[in-house]
Order: C-alpha cells, then structure tokens, then sequence
C-alpha cells in the first residue's frame, strides 16, 4: 500500500493551487478559500512549507522564487525588524494574544519561508520581543517575566528569546558552554519541569496533561535548537502517550494542535532515546492518529480541516472568516501532513529525514493556545 503522504499529495497539490492568490507575484496565499482577506503572511509561510515537504518546491521558477523572496521582505518592518502581516489590522483582532505574540509568530514563519526559498531578511533580524538575554539576567527572567503557569500559552516566549539570542550570538565559544543559556536552561530544568511527568508543569494551578504536553511541545524547540537533551524524555514519552484517545486523537478537544504535538513530541523524545523506550507504542499511535486524520480531517477539496469538522475561523487571535465550513485550511493541513510523514517514517523504519530535520533551524510552534 502506498504511503499516507503519496496518497495526499495530488489532492493537497491542487488544493494549494486552487486557494493560491493570482492577482499579485507568487508566493501568496490565505489561510483557505472563504477567507475575508486575499492573503496572509503566515498562511504564504505555510504553503512555502508545504510544498517544500511535499518535495515540490523545487519546481517554483526563479521568476516564482524571487516573487517570493519579494513578497516576504516587504514584510518586514526595518524599524524594529519583525516581519508583520500588513493586512492583519486591529479590526480583525480578537484580542486573546498581545500584537507581540502575533508579530512572534509571523516573524518565524516569514524567516523560514525565505530561508526555504534561498532568500534573507533585508533589514537586521529583531533580537527578541519578549526578552533581550543579552541584557537581563537569565534565571531571574525565565522564572519571574514567563507564565508558566499555562506553558502552552508562554512557553513559546521563552523559546522565541533563545532562539533570538542564537541569531545574535557573536561568541565562538561551544553552545554547552555559553553561561546564558545554560543559566536559562537550568533554571527550567530545576523550577519548571516535573520529573515524574516529563513536561514543564510545575507551576500550573491545575493538573491539564494537555497544556502540560504542549508546553513542552513549546519548549522543546529551544532544546533541538542548540542540541541539549530533553529532560525526563521517558516520563515525556509516558505522558503524551497516555493522551490518545480511542479514535487515534490526543488530548481533550477536536483540533489539529494537539495531534500535532503530541507526534512531534514523541517523534523527537523518541529519536533522543534512540527508540529505546516504547517505541512500538509510539509506532501504533502514529497509525492510529494517522488512519483519525484521513477518515474525518482530509476534506473533499483536498485539504486537511484544522477543526476535523471545519476549517479555522480564528489563528492567533486573528480572524480569517465569520463562519466555519468543511473545507481544508493551511494550519489543518501543514499539521496533517507533518503527522502523515511521522507516521509514515515509524511504519517503514526508517529514519530518512531525521538527520536533515534535526539539522536545520529549530522548527518555530504555530499556534499557542486554545484560540489557535
């Protein structure tokens, strides 16, 4: 039998092609067909990804590709050096995240874009929005300026900060031997994970194994990013494992968010322990939640539905439409895809990709809490 991903492609092709902007240069595209505005940056970003994942960016022209490149520039602010989506106003702002958060979340999806299109910033990056670790003390900060009582929602902080101060790190000296991080690590690692769960938890007022599970989704980006191991990986594993339901999805509602995850977080634990603690577990979930994604997520129009039902009417605080219809969106189906290709990977024992992943810039989080 084929795999997940060969049997998705044609139709997620001709979805993206079907949505894609064709007014303006390429490289633009919304969230999904009934959205209010043109195009969005974030969801642009999202394509780029796709179609790199599905091994056929490659065929963009150069024409294509500089069109790209273009669009994705004009997108950053040279005052501050965030990338912000210029049709994203406060008239559709629903108010649950600060602009910064969503400003964060945009500016790594844009960097990627172009790192994937063989482009660059062309005004300096911003250091950090949420935290210069240059200029405050790296403890006092991780445990008293993030809330870590919801890491779902603010762990991301924490990574964007580390992720910031990598781009600006000037120092030839070993990561593992760079005193700011290892103070900003340590300081999780001893006040903010919990060892007997494996996820950053500590401080949250009421036990929620799914918040719990995607704030070390959240965490775990600053961890690949400078090669340091994830603490308490079994517990980890043992957590995320414990929120799949019966269907094959995890956690507590119906959204790609969680399922997406909770694989990527087994994927990598999994890696990090070389398959040493219930990976023919992991590779049941992977099928399970995989077979849930293709029965009830994959739409008519050839794209994965964030909601299973619907597509996305809300990412990050943004509205993309006032009503929600059975039709595929970006974050439903890049999630989808990524969950596809895990599946794919554990069912055939192979570990193609997985170096080049691991290699590459830390994968930057989509979303970040239950208004995703």
């Amino acid at each position: 039998m084929s795999s997940y991903v060969q049997r998705v492609k044609p139709g997620l092709l001709n979805w993206l092609e079907s949505i894609r902007f064709k007014e303006e240069g390429w490289g633009r595209w919304p969230y999904h067909a009934k959205m209010v505005r043109p195009w969005a940056l974030q969801a642009s970003a999202i394509g780029v990804r796709i179609l790199n994942e599905l091994a056929e960016l490659g065929k963009a022209t150069e024409a294509q590709r500089a069109e790209a490149v273009a669009f994705f520039q004009g997108c950053q602010d040279p005052a501050d050096g965030l990338f912000k989506d210029p049709l994203e106003t406060e008239a559709y702002h629903t108010g649950n995240h600060t602009w910064e958060q969503v400003w964060g979340q945009r500016n790594g999806a844009a960097i990627e874009a172009l790192r994937l299109l063989g482009g660059a910033p062309r005004h300096p990056l911003a250091r950090s929005q949420f935290g210069d670790l240059t200029r405050v003390d790296p403890t006092r900060w991780t445990l008293e300026q993030i809330d870590w009582r919801n890491p779902w929602g603010h762990g991301e902080s924490w990574s964007r900060a580390i992720r910031a101060y990598l781009d600006h790190r000037t120092s030839d000296a070993d990561l593992h031997d760079d005193p700011t991080l290892n103070a900003t690590f340590e300081a999780v690692e001893r006040h903010i994970f919990a060892p007997e769960t494996g996820t950053p938890n500590r401080r949250m007022p009421e036990p929620n194994p799914s918040v719990a599970m995607a704030g070390l989704f959240k965490v775990m980006s600053a961890y690949l990013a400078v090669g340091r191991p994830i603490p308490h990986a079994r517990a980890g594993i043992d957590s995320t494992l414990a929120l799949q339901n019966p269907d094959g999805e995890f956690g507590f509602r119906r959204n790609m968010c969680i399922n997406w995850d909770a694989l990527w977080v087994l994927r990598h634990l999994d890696i990090q322990l070389d398959g040493g603690h219930r990976h023919d577990e992991i590779v049941g979930a992977g099928r399970r939640c995989a077979d849930v994604l293709m029965r009830d997520y994959l739409k008519p129009d050839g794209g994965f539905a964030f909601h299973g039902e619907h597509c996305q009417t809300t990412h990050h605080s943004i509205m993309l439409s006032p009503e929600k219809y059975p039709i595929g969106d970006m974050l439903g189906s890049t999630m989808c895809l990524k969950c596809l290709t895990y599946a794919d990977e554990w069912l055939s024992g192979s570990t193609l990709g997985i170096d080049s992943e691991l290699n590459q810039p830390a994968p930057q989080p989509l979303h970040s809490d239950s208004n995703s």
